[in-house]
């Protein structure tokens, strides 16, 4: 079962790079992008998803509200799906309104291809979702090398 994961961010530069980084280091998982939170909401409505990495300032709809609206909808209740904040915005009051609304992580920008891995399998971990995420990451001997040392050798593939 491959893992369906949306990235959710009005820069195409900054969707790229998750979309690279993830087809990198996980080839089995589906990856969705929306331009902001609206076409994100839409997708969700047609669509079933694993985990959202969202970004926070955003036109028409910010990740806050996409978090809070999914986290109301009876098939994406509570902490089911896991929500991965990705912004600029570092200071306490906005991490506290990203905990209070149900956010899964935060991860500030700019970030390293390292940093957006070790993110995506913390929450992949809170939701069992690694052994479907790294299913394919046998074939590539580096990337299964590269989970086992982040995974501390805990890796199944």
């Amino acid at each position: 079962m491959a893992v369906k994961i949306l990235v959710v961010d009005d820069a195409t530069f900054t969707r790229d790079l998750i979309r690279r980084t993830l087809r990198k280091q996980f080839p089995s998982a589906q990856l969705e992008e929306a331009v902001n939170g609206r076409k994100a909401q839409q997708m969700l409505t047609k669509m079933t998803f694993d985990m959202v990495l969202c970004d926070w300032e955003m036109p028409e709809m910010t990740g806050v509200e996409l978090l809070q609206w999914c986290r109301e909808q009876d098939n994406y209740k509570k902490a089911d799906l896991p929500f991965v904040m990705i912004t600029s915005r570092g200071d306490k009051s906005h991490i506290v309104e990203a905990v209070q609304s149900g956010v899964t992580d935060y991860l500030g920008k700019p970030f390293s291809s390292e940093q957006l891995i070790n993110k995506v399998m913390a929450a992949a971990k809170k939701h069992d979702l690694v052994s479907a995420l790294t299913s394919q990451a046998s074939r590539n001997p580096a990337a299964t090398d590269a989970l086992a040392a982040m995974t501390g050798g805990a890796s199944k593939a």
